[in-house]
């Protein structure tokens, strides 16, 4: 019995030669869709959290929940993850006292 010949790749199937990165990367409407989703969470968090812990801390904390999913090849749930992970980060870290009192409008202020 002659062997026979292994099959040779289908024409209609193409090799992705972009790298992971790439591959792994939103492009043209998904991306803008992504960032516009992520903008939108960016801008929830901010307003929720900025007068309790700081901007500072909120963007770093967002940026560091952000960073887990940069791989990620179904990003269409990463806003949320991103709401949800850095919100409850965010929500256990505790007050800082002088941005309160330093907020206009905040109880102690002249």
């Amino acid at each position: 019995m002659t062997p026979s010949p292994s099959p040779s790749p289908s024409p209609s199937r193409r090799t992705d030669t972009r790298s992971p990165t790439e591959q792994a990367t939103p492009s043209g409407a998904a991306h803008a869709e992504l960032n516009g989703d992520l903008s939108v969470v960016v801008g929830s968090l901010h307003r929720a959290y900025d007068e309790r812990v700081g901007a500072t801390a909120v963007q770093a904390e967002i940026q560091q929940v952000a960073d887990r999913f940069t791989g990620a090849r179904i990003r269409a749930f990463v806003p949320l993850f991103v709401r949800r992970y850095a919100g409850a980060r965010l929500r256990s870290l505790p007050a800082t006292p002088q941005l309160a009192s330093t907020t206009p409008g905040a109880p102690g202020r002249d």
